[in-house]
Order: structure tokens, then C-alpha cells, then sequence
């Protein structure tokens, strides 16, 4: 993994008078609120982005999380940095990229990465340097893997604050349509190491209000979502429900079973999860 060469400019942040300006991509989550609380300590200017997709059952949850999580982080008397107000884009309202999608379909051959990529690329294509908080994962599936399988990631450390960015003289030319315009702030740190992160940032109450599960049951984490799953295998069985974790038990047991793949079918339409 490569360093940024002295001096180069591609990949820095942009300024607002004279402070670095850091666009997040917040849903709420674990992982993105880690990287907002992280970044809180710099005299810096975070510009917030929420995509909304009508589809997402879990919206009115992640936005009541960043709403609580914004408040508690401008309380704090070691908040340096200014939040400015949540930009909201539907994707409904994006034009389909036919670059992109051609890239996506061949990076997802290969290994299998979400749909959502398809729109985060076209959203980050018109606001270069977003950064997408994906974190370190052991897995053969998912973004972090298929970047570091198709891509080489550079770290660049712009004053204070330090994110890694694709290198591109060394990735193929699909991730970097896909990935190339995003920064990766938190790509090499895994779940448990943000743990540590959020209690020596004090930020024991932010964490305990993030929000991940796609499919809440009653109010709660499901258990059994991809976010879900990825929370209880990572260590953090702790923030799913008794409830949830029992769903988990019994589809970890049974999901390899024939009649199980049409029960879960079944169960989403009735139940929604």
C-alpha cells in the first residue's frame, strides 16, 4: 500500500476559508458515525450527505440517528469542527451512468458488491472526494474486497487528517469507475478497533445511538439483515436485541436448507425481514 508522493494535490481536500472541507457520507451507521465523531476534534468543515431511497425501510431511523448523534457531537465541549446542515439527495432522481453500470456488472462477476454502489459511484462522480466509510473486513464479499482484489489503495495525509484514495496507476480501470472518485477514511480499521475508538473519544452515548439493521422488527435491529449479520460476526452482538439474535441463531443454522430459501421469501413479504 503506497504513500502519496510529497506535494501532489489530486487527492486533497478542498477549502473553505482556509479549512479543510470533509464530504461524509452518513447514514446513521456504525461505521460513518465513527469517522463524524472522529473527525469533530479538527478545526475542519464536515458537509454531511444522506441518500434517500424510498425502498430503505430503515430511513426514518437513521435520520432520527444522525439528528440525535449531530446534537450530542455539537454539544461536546471538544467539538472543534462545524457540521453544516444534512444535504438530502433521492435516488430516484438519478440518471442511470451507463459507464458505470457496465463497470459495476463486470466488478460484481468477479465478486459480489451491492447495488447501492451503482448510485453511490454516479453521486460521487458530480462530488469528487466523498468519503464512503467502508471499514476493514476479513470476508471474500463485499466493497473493501473487491477493491483491494481490483485496486491499490494510496494513503494520503493532507494536514491533520490522513484517508486512503485508489491509486490509479495500479487499479483496473472498472473500480476506478465505480470507486475512483470516492476517499476512504476508515478502510483500514475494523469494527472492534472503532469500539476502541468511540470509548477513548468518549463517545460511549453517540455509539450507543448509531443505527445499521435494513430491516427493523418493532422498532429493533432484525438480526438477520446483510448489516446485521455483518454487526454480530465483527463482535457486536451486543447492539442487536435478544430477539434479534435468536433470528440469527436460527437462520445461521437452517439458511443452507432447501425449504429455508423459500421461507425467507415468505417471511419478507409477511413480516418485512
Amino acid at each position: 500500500m503506497s504513500e502519496n508522493k510529497p506535494g501532489s494535490e489530486l487527492f486533497l481536500k478542498q477549502t473553505v476559508d482556509g479549512k479543510a472541507l470533509v464530504k461524509v457520507l452518513w447514514t446513521g451507521g456504525y461505521d460513518s458515525t465513527f469517522r463524524i465523531a472522529e473527525l469533530s476534534r479538527y478545526d475542519i468543515i464536515i458537509q454531511p450527505y444522506y441518500l434517500s431511497d424510498r425502498k430503505r425501510r430503515s430511513e426514518a431511523f437513521e435520520m432520527h440517528a444522525i439528528s440525535e448523534i449531530t446534537s450530542v457531537i455539537k454539544r461536546n465541549p471538544e467539538t472543534r469542527c462545524r457540521i453544516l446542515p444534512l444535504e438530502i439527495h433521492k435516488v430516484s432522481e438519478f440518471k442511470p451512468d451507463r459507464e458505470i453500470v457496465e463497470a459495476y456488472d463486470r466488478l460484481r462477476s468477479v465478486s459480489y458488491i451491492g447495488p447501492q454502489y451503482v448510485w453511490l459511484a454516479q453521486f460521487a462522480k458530480s462530488n469528487p472526494g466523498l468519503e464512503l466509510c467502508i471499514e476493514k473486513l476479513a470476508s471474500e464479499s463485499g466493497a473493501t474486497y473487491c477493491i483491494s482484489r481490483n485496486g491499490e489503495l494510496r494513503k494520503i495525509n493532507s494536514g491533520d487528517l490522513a484517508y486512503w484514495v485508489l491509486d490509479q496507476e495500479n487499479s483496473n480501470k472498472d473500480i476506478l469507475t465505480v470507486f475512483g472518485s470516492m476517499h476512504f477514511p476508515i478502510i483500514q480499521i475494523s469494527k472492534m478497533e472503532m469500539l476502541d475508538g468511540y470509548r477513548i473519544m468518549g463517545f460511549s452515548e453517540i455509539l450507543e445511538k448509531t443505527w445499521f439493521c435494513h430491516t427493523p422488527v418493532r422498532g429493533e435491529p432484525c438480526g438477520v439483515c446483510n448489516p446485521c449479520r455483518h454487526a454480530i460476526r465483527e463482535g457486536l452482538g451486543f447492539k442487536i436485541p435478544s430477539a434479534g439474535l435468536k433470528r440469527h441463531e436460527f437462520e445461521m443454522k437452517y439458511r443452507n436448507l432447501f425449504w429455508f430459501k423459500f421461507w425467507k421469501k415468505i417471511r419478507y413479504r409477511i413480516y418485512g425481514y
